[in-house]
């Protein structure tokens, strides 16, 4: 009897096999991280401008005092809460009593409030370049905090 020593055992094979495996396991995810470097999507939804624009509309009918400064605007309720939305990096976030961190709109380059005799204006300009513009209709002339 002639025994050959050449080739591989099964438990070679097996190891070189799993090692094969765990290799081509993690390709995928290498794959995804490239994939989604290349197609980011546009981060500003509209939907989310519209929840953002009823949502400071609601919050500034029922202040009795407001306040504007630069990207930041502080409504003073009735109740006693006072309601910001501000600029916070590329977002706007609501935040009550200075506390929260209420996300409303993201990817935003900047925005501005501006007090008008029938209410308020509210400019934002998303990362991409697009201007959006609402006008908060008041049922009383708006008054500035102090004035």
């Amino acid at each position: 009897m002639i025994k050959r020593n050449s080739g591989f055992t099964l438990i070679e094979m097996l190891i070189t096999l799993s090692g094969l495996l765990i290799i081509v396991s993690f390709m995928p995810m290498l794959l995804d991280i490239h994939w989604v470097k290349e197609q980011q999507p546009e981060r500003f939804n509209r939907l989310e401008w519209h929840v953002f624009a009823r949502q400071i509309a609601s919050e500034v009918r029922e202040a009795r005092e407001m306040e504007i400064k630069q990207s930041t605007i502080y409504l003073d309720k009735f109740n006693g809460e006072k309601v910001s939305f501000e600029k916070y990096g590329n977002l706007i976030r609501r935040r009550v009593n200075g506390q929260g961190h209420e996300i409303l709109l993201q990817s935003v380059s900047d925005v501005q409030y501006k007090l008008e005799h029938d209410g308020i204006r509210v400019k934002v300009m998303t990362e991409q370049g697009k201007e959006y513009e609402t006008l908060i209709m008041t049922f009383f002339q708006p008054k500035e905090k102090g004035a």
